[in-house]
């Protein structure tokens, strides 16, 4: 890997980044998520997609936690990732969804109240918001009350309206700003949040000290800078220029417009006009990315044959795309198409907002009360304690096809395709069944609970 990525970094610097230090730090380069607003997407729902990255050992659960209206509790599903604080993907019984990706800040003074905030921002949008823009104002409140623990993280929510992207600095600044429903957004890990006009409260929300701080820190100066940016002034550089973020970043946005970009993070507008309608195959050929659509390609193969890096990264854990359907009731037209592991060598199965119970051996626990208290508990050695889990076997699926993935990896698309499309095909008909009977909320939630689990014993036989 001896090419290089030119980047411009300003206006009188150009900075070569080797295409060899593609992976950097993984640490800092976690996942990768994209909203499709409802304009944009062929069966008029909002899309958002997300590839979840962490290294060390990781073991994904699946729980359907109920409704608890004494502790003010939202019903959800909830992929947990025990002992981790930045993780966990939630959908709850009023359609609003939740993911993260990880964004490094210049913040080096923080603020901080009681010692900060970060897992607790996720869970309490999971038990009490009834809408993405009421997800929006309850992590700003909490923010601004506690501030955030951590150098900098981008939380996107949506709901079946509409999708927003909620950016945390370290401290008690943030800002956030809707995605325009005929537009897609697309967001490594680094601020992609630009312009902004807090005057503007339908699209826009953030504190007020927003601009004046980076004004007093000299990260903005309105003389030379122009209009304010808020990617501009707060994303540390080294990691809003890395090529993992730029590559991955280019190999979306130029897959949903159809027209080439340079590979300068500078010129990749907030939200992009897509060539046609998004789909659900759009979103899944996305995150499944190796780069096949940039030049950089060939640079991001596996060694030896193994598993190729880009958006579908080596550290990708969990894959989930959110169906968010307006024209149906929520707990049928809010769906959760995930597949636990690498998603370039795996099937989506959906999960339906109105199941009551995850499938069998896909927790640690039976109690989803129990998973919740011990979240940072008994998180070491996640594979000898918990054998039975079936994210293993996704694992262990992955290792036997990455032993030649070159020469499985065809073979192995082709079969997902074709399940893959029998899933869609079924789908309608599926849905109209589950209608007739969705007033008997027991009979519903079982057949819904019966179909996922259904699908993996299929998938996985």
């Amino acid at each position: 890997m001896k090419s290089l990525l030119i980047i411009t970094l300003s206006l009188v610097s150009v900075v070569a980044l080797e295409a060899q230090n593609y992976n950097g730090n993984e640490e800092i380069y976690n996942c990768f998520t994209i909203i499709a607003g409802k304009g944009t997407t062929a069966d008029g729902s909002v899309l958002m997609a997300h590839n979840e990255d962490d290294g060390g050992e990781q073991m994904l659960n699946m729980y359907v936690v109920p409704e608890n209206v004494t502790k003010g509790r939202a019903k959800y599903i909830w992929g947990e990732f025990p002992g981790m604080e930045a993780a966990d993907l939630f959908m709850n019984q009023y359609g609003v969804a939740i993911v993260s990706d990880q964004c490094i800040s210049k913040e080096d003074k923080a603020l901080l109240t009681d010692g900060g905030i970060l897992y607790e921002l996720r869970v309490t949008v999971a038990q009490k918001a009834k809408s993405a823009k009421e997800a929006v104002r309850i992590m700003g409140r909490l923010v601004e009350q506690y501030g955030y623990r951590t150098s900098g993280r981008s939380y996107m929510v949506a709901d079946n309206n509409e999708g927003w992207i909620f950016s945390a600095v370290k401290g008690k600044h943030w800002v956030a700003a809707r995605v325009p429903d005929n537009q897609v957004m697309i967001i490594p890990n680094n601020y992609v949040i630009d312009k902004i006009n807090l005057a503007d409260t339908v699209n826009f929300a953030g504190c007020s000290d927003i601009i004046s701080y980076a004004e007093e820190r000299g990260w903005y100066n309105p003389a030379t800078d122009g209009e304010f940016s808020f990617r501009k002034a707060y994303s540390d550089q080294r990691n809003f220029y890395s090529p993992r973020n730029v590559i991955r970043h280019l190999s979306a946005i130029q897959y949903f417009t159809g027209k080439p970009y340079q590979n300068n993070p500078d010129k990749f507008e907030f939200t992009v006009t897509p060539s046609k309608k998004v789909t659900l195959q759009d979103m899944m050929t996305v995150l499944r990315s190796h780069g096949e659509n940039t030049k950089f390609a060939m640079e991001l193969k596996g060694e030896g044959g193994s598993h190729p890096n880009c958006i579908c990264f080596k550290t990708t854990v969990l894959s989930a795309i959110f169906q968010l359907r307006g024209n149906m009731p929520t707990e049928l037209g809010s769906v959760m198409w995930m597949t636990p592991y690498h998603p370039c060598v795996s099937a989506y199965i959906p999960w339906y907002l109105g199941m009551t119970a995850a499938p069998e051996n896909f927790g640690r626990y039976n109690d989803p009360d129990m998973a919740i208290t011990n979240h940072f508990s008994h998180a070491k050695e996640m594979r000898a304690n918990n054998p039975d889990i079936i994210y293993w076997k996704y694992l262990d699926r992955f290792e036997k096809i990455n032993s030649n993935y070159a020469g499985n990896i065809f073979e192995i698309r082709g079969k997902n395709a074709d399940f893959q499309e029998k899933l869609f095909k079924e789908q309608s008909s599926f849905e109209k069944k589950a209608a007739k009977i969705a007033n008997d909320k027991v009979k519903f939630g079982e057949m819904l609970n019966e179909q996922t689990s259904k699908l993996y014993k299929l998938y996985l036989k």
